[in-house]
């Protein structure tokens, strides 16, 4: 009997935990089969995009190569500007002042432009990232605990100071010229206190 309630509590213990850590580490068995499926799914897309087919005319291949030329050509394109710039910086400063001209919209459309051919692998990456890692959170922590080490630390409070002796206090009290003492105010409240 002992020996049921106590693998129930340490049963019910670990799936507690791992409920709990399921959120910030993934499901891994979950995300390993989601994986399997989105990979045999693309080589299925990319054995049908590639095989050939039945009655074919000049028409399919022509566009078929279109629909390959976006990525190398926007890839080649930067590297040749690159080349340009150092080829002929003249013509190249010209070009960029010209660019300065083109309007913000103008680059917003070419940037969703860019982001269709390029954003499913940044969106493939945004999804597998589920949460910080270990040494992410490692990382923070010890950053935190340097900067709590930076900080001053506080002043302890002051001792209770001794009590004033009576001689002293029966001449502070006397005299009316100057002000109290901070030690013949703290004396004066604590014979209150008392009294």
């Amino acid at each position: 009997m002992l020996g049921k309630i106590v693998q129930a509590l340490i049963g019910g213990g670990a799936q507690a935990v791992a409920a709990a850590v399921t959120p910030f580490t993934g499901d891994k068995v979950q995300e390993e089969t989601s994986r399997h499926g989105e990979m045999l799914a693309r080589f299925q897309q990319y054995g049908a995009e590639f095989a050939d087919r039945q009655q074919r005319t000049w028409w399919d291949s022509f566009i078929d190569g279109l629909n390959r030329l976006p990525r190398p050509a926007m890839a080649l394109g930067v590297i040749g500007i690159f080349v340009w710039a150092s080829v002929d910086p003249a013509g190249f400063a010209a070009a960029a002042q010209a660019w300065a001209l083109i309007p913000e919209e103008m680059w917003i459309v070419l940037g969703a432009i860019v982001t269709f051919f390029f954003g499913d692998r940044t969106l493939l990456a945004v999804r597998r990232s589920r949460g910080p890692t270990v040494e992410q959170v490692r990382a923070v922590l010890s950053t935190q605990a340097e900067l709590q080490a930076l900080r001053p630390v506080p002043k302890p409070p002051d001792a209770p100071a001794a009590p004033m002796g009576p001689a002293r206090y029966q001449a502070e009290m006397a005299d009316r010229e100057r002000p109290l003492s901070d030690e013949a105010i703290r004396e004066w409240n604590r014979r209150r206190e008392a009294g």
